[in-house]
């Protein structure tokens, strides 16, 4: 009888020269069974569906908003010459200078904005599949690495139960993990044929690099990743000619190099903006090994999950997250050296641990959120092979053995895990659902996440909780005293109370300590408004349209100041352009008010028609189109939005003196524009 333990044996395929012989008997051999590899993936794809299915539902979250939903760049393909050429962040304006330069994952957005439009499902949808194809490459490439299928299948199945992947699947703005981690892998698959000497292999094999560094920087690091390939891990390595094994890595060293000097060309310099400048070479150097001792921490035992967790600078090399993390790295490296010759595929894999996190250890280069668990997904694919590698290795040896418990126990114990593991994973989905949801959990783990604070007051705010809002905002700016967004957001929320001094306290600060950000300019500009100060707030209004050439609010509440000023065509060309950047019911509402007042009837007609077709709820519009219809004589047409506008707003004296008009009006002509 073959047990279910027994299943995955699988039939291997020969073993490396370089790789000792595993420890079997020819009982084991016999139970054996054969399983095809269309059902393996499938059983795979199956096990990353399961995890991750309940995701499906989740909504916008987090960068999401702005990313997608505040985004230009996805909303129409006129702007595809931009995501190629600029930062990741550049459609909020001069503000938007960033390290961050991924293409490909901006082209996601677009393509996926054409079929879904501001649909959450479909970007999600998309992440989990792109998800189970990247567990797939983990056991194609894996098998072909170990060439024991075994091996590639078990790390296939750890990587897609590991708990520490459900930030990067469940999170659609971290997509340039998921498609930087399936080019890579694939990249690697390909790089792997190579000795078959086909030039068709040798092209998709540049051109899956290619498009790897255009998701995401780290991707570069697949470049040193060869090189050890070829020279200490390809089964023919020491029958193979130095010419032929350059001739396979060397193109992939100047797509890497065409990149470095692409970044250079377009933003003048490699990192253009270094987000840590009051961290020190030496305190970035010891806070690189915690974060080293943090990452390793999370590969095994990843908990707390958390959307933000806090970076606090190491300024000692004796603190002990420093000292557990020289201590990895020099583990690491011996084990390296040790492995090289005695089993080389198993220190590859430590290699590529250790190469694909280094990109994100300078702690000079990163973002505010240093330390984040989405950094750990192309990395933990060498993890998940090691660990596959020794547990096939561990279950060989038992084979062995004449008492049964071991093997029970090889069986058991992954059982008990992965039902854990997968349970974990389904929880933490539903963590990110919601602002509300991710914002509070990610403060139960982080209470000094000042940023997660003021993301939940902006939560607060925009459902109309503004004494919360405040709370918290407060709290946030008490947290990073130098954080403009939340300054920002204060005061805006002091303009809209009235509190006027105190918002222009809140947004003089945040337009001194960042100038370049467009969003404090014009809150300040509607304040400026608000209070009679008119030529001071065009001049500001006007700044931050040029701070924020993509921004529709601000050509909107630029277009409303001009347009309160008598400026009628500049207003006119502000509004328009605002509603260029975003279908808005406001923008559309004040450019029918605009073409009304300078008497251009069948402009605000049409406008008010558009209105009407996307808000048919607007009783105004209504009511607007009913008075031009009425006064063409248009007497049907009329009482019909008359009497639309009505069901909504019964009340509306003047729409129903107007159908007592209409009663009395002689039968006009009869519009053919309906």
């Amino acid at each position: 009888m073959t047990t279910v333990a027994d299943a995955p044996e699988m039939t291997r395929v020969s073993r490396p020269s370089s790789a000792p012989p595993a420890v079997t008997n020819e009982h084991s051999r016999r139970r054996s069974i054969h399983i095809s590899d269309q059902v393996l993936i499938g059983l795979l794809i199956l096990l990353a569906v399961l995890c991750y299915g309940n995701s499906l539902f989740n909504g916008f979250v987090y960068d999401d908003e702005q990313q997608i939903l505040q985004n230009p760049y996805i909303k129409s393909w006129h702007y595809l010459p931009q995501i190629f050429s600029t930062t990741v962040w550049s459609f909020v304006g001069a503000a938007g200078t960033t390290n961050y330069y991924r293409p490909l994952m901006t082209f996601t957005f677009l393509a996926l904005w054409q079929i879904f439009k501001d649909l959450p499902f479909g970007f999600h949808l998309f992440n989990v599949t792109l998800n189970a194809a990247v567990v797939v490459l983990v056991f194609v490439a894996g098998r072909q690495l170990f060439q024991d299928r075994r091996v590639g299948w078990i790390a296939a199945a750890l990587f897609a139960i590991h708990p520490v992947h459900t930030e990067v699947v469940d999170w659609i703005a971290a997509v340039p993990e998921l498609e930087v981690t399936l080019f890579v892998l694939l990249t690697f698959w390909l790089f792997t044929q190579l000795d078959k000497g086909s030039w068709k292999l040798h092209l998709a094999t540049v051109v899956s690099f290619a498009l790897a560094v255009l998701c995401k920087e780290p991707a570069l690091m697949f470049a040193p990743l060869a090189i050890a390939f070829e020279h200490f891990v390809r089964p023919d390595n020491r029958d193979t000619s130095l010419v032929t094994k350059m001739r396979r890595y060397v193109p992939l060293c100047a797509v890497a190099a065409a990149y470095l000097l692409l970044r250079v060309a377009l933003f003048g310099k490699l990192a253009p903006v270094l987000h840590h400048p009051k961290l020190t070479w030496p305190q970035a150097i010891y806070s690189g090994f915690a974060l080293v001792a943090g990452y390793t921490k999370y590969l095994f035992w990843p908990a707390p999950l958390s959307a933000f967790h806090v970076f606090h600078p190491s300024v000692s090399p004796w603190e002990i997250p420093v000292v557990l993390g020289a201590f990895v790295v020099l583990i690491a490296g011996a084990l390296i050296l040790y492995l090289s010759k005695r089993d080389p595929t198993a220190a590859f894999c430590i290699f590529w641990m250790g190469v694909t996190i280094a990109p994100v250890l300078n702690a000079r280069w990163m973002a505010t959120n240093v330390f984040t668990e989405r950094y750990l997904y192309l990395p933990s694919v060498g993890f998940c092979w090691l660990v596959a590698r020794y547990a096939v290795r561990l279950w060989d040896r038992s084979s062995a053995s004449l008492v049964a418990w071991p093997r029970k126990l090889l069986v058991a114990a992954p059982a008990v895990i992965a039902v854990l593991s997968v349970s974990s994973v389904a929880r933490r989905n539903r963590i990110w659902r919601d602002d509300m949801t991710l914002y509070s959990r990610t403060l139960q783990t982080d209470p000094d996440a000042a940023i997660i604070r003021s993301n939940l007051a902006g939560f607060y705010f925009q459902n109309g909780d503004l004494a919360r809002a405040e709370q918290e905002w407060i709290t946030a700016l008490a947290g990073k005293p130098d954080n403009v967004v939340t300054m920002n957001a204060l005061g805006e929320l002091y303009t809209q109370q009235g509190r006027y001094a105190e918002a222009e306290n809140m947004l003089k600060r945040a337009i001194n300590d960042k100038p370049l950000y467009g969003s404090p300019h014009y809150n300040y500009g509607i304040l400026l408004q608000k209070t009679g100060r008119m030529p001071e707030a065009l001049t500001e209004l006007g700044r931050a349209v040029n701070l924020s050439p993509l921004s529709a609010p601000a050509h909107r509440w630029y277009g409303e100041a001009l347009l309160q000023n008598g400026q009628l065509d500049l207003a006119e060309s502000q509004l328009k352009q605002s509603l260029q950047l975003e279908d808005s019911f406001t923008t559309l509402q004040d450019l029918a008010g605009l073409y009304l007042r300078m008497r251009r009837i069948s402009d605000a007609e049409v406008t008010l028609r558009r209105l009407i077709s996307e808000h048919s709820y607007d009783s105004q519009s209504h009511f607007q189109l009913g008075k031009i219809l009425e006064d063409a004589g248009k007497k049907e047409e009329a009482r019909h939005e008359y009497q639309a506008g009505l069901t909504t707003d019964p009340a509306n004296a003047e729409a129903r003196q107007a159908l007592q008009r209409l009663e009395r009006m002689p039968v006009g002509p009869t519009s053919t524009t309906r």
